[in-house]
């Protein structure tokens, strides 16, 4: 599937070719192995692997590398490596191809509607797990890592997470990212354990070319496959549905003399505070949508230290605001969703800041974001804006 793009793009340099050899080196001597023996745990168990994006929608793209091209190729490979396992693997697409109705490819429904046909797919063969994967982007190249993210509120999914990240660690034993909760729409309405993996960055050097290796793409392959195969054989039962404990950062409310808005640390790891000082001539004049207003608008200009990265696409206009018994209402051009960098991760992190940066201003308690005046379109495809947020919510 990417053979093609890694003739284009790179030649397989002595470099990567070490790393490689070595990652394969430390797998073989190390405590777990990512292969396995035929494991009766997984005979006949339902896989349902969901590479993400595809078609109209190429996901993120860096480098002339589409996200949707990388995550078929690897699903396809752990279809392979499940199926040698004695599972039953049913991939919700086998080539580049998308969900979208005819005509319908953005805009309000258009994400639902796909997101959804891939939920079902899930749900009509009665799936046992639902693995849906990706690989993130970020403006700024030094962010790297593969990441596991499950439902708040669902301990198997938690588990699953888990078990697959503890292998990809041994893939990337140098990643400090672990598994944790997302509030992201295809794994919050599945009804099964579902995860979202994300491969890694296709913006950091590094690991772009680790993920244009064939052998790397295999290694990667085999971990999610030899962790779902742990996650039968820990749990064969399940787990106990008890929502996982997600502890929330919440934001301070504004001072009298500052507010602070939230950007991203230069490795995508957490939202950052920076201070804006209260201008004590004008701020008290202001009225709540007022208020709003100027503190989105320094938003989206982006943070005054060179150690913080902006959270929302730079060509992005604020349409309008408008505030009604405490739930701000903010509007957005296209360039906020048309110019998005790709990643679930990234994503969240644009909607966290927006709404972390509003519920701090006494009076806001809530947000509906809309793009171009529509309710319930997504900026990134993975979070649908189709209900009101709140600094509490763990988006």
């Amino acid at each position: 599937m990417l053979d093609r793009p890694i003739i284009v793009f790179i030649r397989k340099s002595w470099v990567l070719g070490a790393t490689v050899a070595l990652i394969i080196l430390f797998l073989g001597t190390g405590s777990f192995k990512l292969t396995s023996a035929f494991s009766s745990g997984l005979k006949d168990k339902v896989i349902v692997i969901d590479p993400g994006h595809g078609g109209a929608d190429p996901g993120a793209q860096n480098s002339g590398i589409k996200e949707k091209d990388l995550n078929l190729d690897i699903s396809l490979r752990v279809g392979k490596v499940l199926e040698s396992k004695g599972c039953i693997v049913i991939l919700t697409r086998e080539v580049d191809k998308d969900f979208f109705l005819p005509g319908f490819v953005k805009g309000r429904m258009a994400k639902r509607v796909e997101l959804n046909s891939r939920i079902n797919i899930a749900k009509e063969n009665n799936a046992d797990l639902f693995i849906s994967v990706h690989a993130n982007s970020f403006p700024k190249p030094n962010s790297y890592g593969m990441e596991t993210y499950y439902h708040l509120k669902s301990s198997n999914g938690k588990a699953l997470a888990e078990t697959i990240h503890e292998q990809l660690s041994l893939v990337q034993p140098d990643n400090k990212r672990k598994a944790k909760a997302g509030d992201y729409y295809i794994i919050n309405q599945t009804e099964v354990p579902a995860v979202i993996v994300e491969v890694g960055f296709i913006s950091n050097p590094r690991e772009r070319k680790l993920l244009l290796s064939e052998d790397y793409r295999n290694l990667v392959a085999n971990a999610i496959g030899t962790g779902v195969e742990h996650y039968f054989e820990v749990f064969p039962m399940g787990v106990r549905e008890n929502s996982p404990t997600v502890t929330q950062d919440i934001p301070p409310s504004a001072s009298e003399k500052a507010y602070k808005l939230y950007f991203s640390n230069d490795n995508l790891e957490k939202l950052v505070p920076e201070d804006r000082q209260i201008d004590q001539s004008i701020w008290p004049k202001l009225d709540l949508a007022q208020k709003a207003s100027l503190v989105m608008s320094e938003l989206i200009q982006g943070p005054q230290s060179s150690n913080l990265i902006p959270t929302i696409a730079p060509k992005t206009k604020l349409l309008s605001i408008t505030t009604e018994n405490g739930l701000a209402t903010i509007d957005f051009s296209r360039d906020i969703r048309d110019d998005f960098p790709g990643g679930a991760l990234v994503e969240s992190m644009t909607i966290r800041s927006i709404i972390w940066s509003l519920t701090q201003i006494p009076g806001i308690n809530g947000v509906r974001i809309l793009v171009n005046g529509e309710f319930g379109d997504s900026i990134g495809g993975h979070i649908l804006l189709d209900r009101t947020f709140t600094a509490q919510l763990g988006v």
